[in-house]
């Protein structure tokens, strides 16, 4: 089953998560994996007015923007949020761990602190 056949056309025609569910025959945390699956080839939108999911028709290329707008300020805020959390892990700028390419590597107490690590947890 492709749950993006299940998506209609048009804001008009948005369907809700929960008909989507029983539609599909689905629990809806499944359903929303496999949105978010699909996401990544097709645009699925869903209003914040509750309409539901629908694919944007090509006359609604406005509402596609608006939607990139909304999405792409939510992953900042979302970024934003964490900067405390990271902080505390890394302890500032003088802590024991640094953040090397989204890890977080102990540092060797050593002459040359800079260039030991040891382990990584991922963040």
């Amino acid at each position: 089953m492709n749950i993006i056949d299940f998506i209609p056309y048009g804001k008009e025609n948005a369907i809700s998560r929960k008909q989507l569910s029983e539609r599909c025959g689905l629990r809806d945390r499944v359903m929303r994996k496999m949105i978010e699956k699909e996401r990544r080839e097709y645009p699925i939108l869903n209003s914040q007015d509750g309409s539901g999911y629908f694919r944007p028709l090509p006359e609604e290329k406005p509402l596609v923007e608006r939607w990139l707008r909304q999405e792409r300020r939510r992953s900042q805020s979302i970024g934003n949020s964490t900067l405390g959390a990271e902080k505390w892990l890394t302890g500032g700028s003088t802590g024991n761990l640094i953040a090397v390419r989204s890890y977080l590597r102990a540092k060797h107490k050593v002459a040359e602190p800079e260039r030991q690590v040891e382990g990584q947890m991922r963040w």
